[in-house]
């Protein structure tokens, strides 16, 4: 796949990244803001708590960061078994958070949350 580096920017996140467009018209995404979804490969240390302070802080691993924020919304789906996608903002972040990332643990909206992410990922499904 061809890439192009570009820098983004965000409240919580910036840097350098290589651009990958799904197409190869590159030109029609020049000198635009591309609005991106948070995708992870795995979440450990989960817990529910008391400190609503919002914060996602880098880890030693690349790709890692230790999230803290808020369950703002409870999916359920009308897939088997019950399904439900939990979403946790921490600033201007969202994480989704599915039933084999929660483990045993089931959060209600507003209750504050910490676990570290890995295997971050910026996506643009649109694009």
């Amino acid at each position: 796949m061809i890439g192009y580096p570009a820098h983004f920017r965000c409240t919580m996140f910036h840097g350098w990244a290589r651009f990958v467009p799904a197409d190869e018209n590159v030109q029609a995404y020049l000198d635009n803001e591309i609005d991106v979804e948070i995708a992870h490969e795995s979440i450990s240390c989960l817990r529910t708590g008391a400190d609503r302070q919002h914060q996602i802080v880098p880890l030693a691993e690349a790709f890692s960061y230790h999230v803290r924020g808020e369950v703002k919304m409870i999916s359920h789906h009308s897939e088997p078994m019950g399904n439900r996608t939990t979403y946790v903002v921490a600033g201007d972040a969202a994480f989704t958070l599915s039933l084999a990332d929660l483990g045993n643990l089931r959060p209600s909206e507003g209750d504050a949350m910490e676990f570290d992410v890995h295997g971050l990922s910026l996506w643009d499904e649109s694009i």
